[in-house]
């Protein structure tokens, strides 16, 4: 995951945005008031849940 400040992320967002879908890399936007944020794919995202929703199902024994 790599580190952007949000100056940059403004700057750059259509090649971080391209790098996030081509690529699958997720960035860390690093705000000045501490209140981070993460951009990903849509397809990352949606795999993250699918994972979640398969481990809360094989913890309760679904």
């Amino acid at each position: 995951m790599e580190a952007i400040p949000s100056g940059s992320f403004l700057e750059e967002f259509t090649l971080v945005a391209d790098r996030a879908h081509e690529e699958k890399e997720r960035f860390l936007i690093e705000r000045k008031n501490g209140r981070h944020v993460v951009v990903l794919s849509v397809d990352d995202y949606n795999e993250m849940l699918k994972m979640i929703y398969a481990k809360k199902n094989v913890a309760s024994g679904s």
